[in-house]
């Protein structure tokens, strides 16, 4: 049975959406089945076409808007705008909330210095596996650095909730990024020192299919994530209040993620690729040039038989 729409919500989820009529109504269920009579589930619709309204509208207690917007996280804020919830949980359309999620987490929340909550995350293949199966789960937050997750790790904001204050505290999500916001929300919120707790339990189910923007394969949607990222650790490397440790593993994001680009540009013999991966890594790191090279080479001997899989030599 659908619950009513609380007047007083404890918790608002919130939805970006377009063209998710596949999966969405799997999502709405996950809430809907949490069994939480004071959460808000917010659906920010950027005008679908493909029957998704008429889904959202078969669920009264929905709150939901479609319109044109400037994107996911432009959409992510306007529904924050709305959102009456002391504590704010963030649903793809296409993904799940684990069972019994809700009240657990809002009891962590009892402790006021709380400022975030941050569990487990795995992700399954619609194609291989039901939505209880889950094919990896990456692991809970804790004695995890929010700041590693947030570079070299995996942010998995779905699998975050954060109290309503801290979007007034550190602001919310940069609409000028159309992929990699998360990451950059997270990293704010990492830097921000606010104190979030792990816990162990699963929070989130990813759901990887072809139509996802970042499990999809897509490669014009990986260069932009790399790009995003680049546009990221440039923003918070040129800044001289990112303390040295976090300012070594943003550094090592981007030699990560521009070796990576500038290999596979390598492989496509996109020349103009390479050049911007070799410019946007060279840039903070002067020795880029000879890490490339190195991996150049070891790929080459890899596939010539001079090395194995492990880099060693035949």
């Amino acid at each position: 049975m659908t619950p009513p729409a609380s007047p007083n919500p404890s918790i608002s989820v919130i939805t970006p959406c377009l063209n998710g009529a596949r999966y969405i109504g799997e999502a709405i269920d996950s809430v809907v089945s949490q069994g939480c009579a004071d959460a808000e589930h917010i659906v920010a619709d950027g005008g679908s076409t493909d029957g998704t309204l008429d889904i959202l509208a078969s669920h009264p207690h929905l709150k939901f808007q479609s319109a044109p917007d400037q994107g996911m996280y432009d959409a992510l804020n306007g529904a924050l705008a709305r959102a009456r919830g002391g504590v704010i949980g963030i649903l793809n359309c296409d993904d799940c909330y684990a069972e019994d999620v809700f009240l657990p987490i809002l009891e962590l929340f009892r402790d006021g210095s709380v400022m975030a909550v941050a569990g487990r995350a795995a992700t399954f293949r619609v194609d291989t596996a039901p939505a209880g199966d889950a094919l990896t789960a990456a692991p809970a937050a804790a004695g995890g650095d929010a700041i590693f997750r947030s570079t070299l790790g995996d942010p998995s904001i779905n699998a975050w909730f954060f109290r309503a204050s801290v979007f007034e505290r550190i602001g919310r999500f940069d609409s000028a990024y159309r992929i990699a916001g998360d990451r950059e929300f997270m990293l704010r919120f990492a830097l921000s020192g606010l104190r979030y707790v792990d816990t162990d339990r699963l929070i989130c189910r990813y759901r990887a299919h072809a139509g996802s923007a970042t499990f999809g394969g897509n490669e014009e949607i990986w260069h932009a994530i790399l790009r995003e990222h680049g546009r990221m650790t440039g923003h918070y490397l040129a800044s001289a209040v990112v303390p040295g440790p976090a300012r070594d593993l943003i550094k090592r994001a981007r030699i990560r993620d521009t070796l990576s680009g500038a290999l596979y540009s390598v492989s496509r013999h996109d020349l103009r690729q390479v050049l911007w991966y070799a410019a946007a890594g060279t840039r903070y790191d002067p020795v880029w040039p000879a890490r490339f090279a190195r991996r150049a080479f070891g790929v080459l001997a890899r596939k010539i038989g001079l090395r194995d899989e492990r880099g060693r030599v035949s």
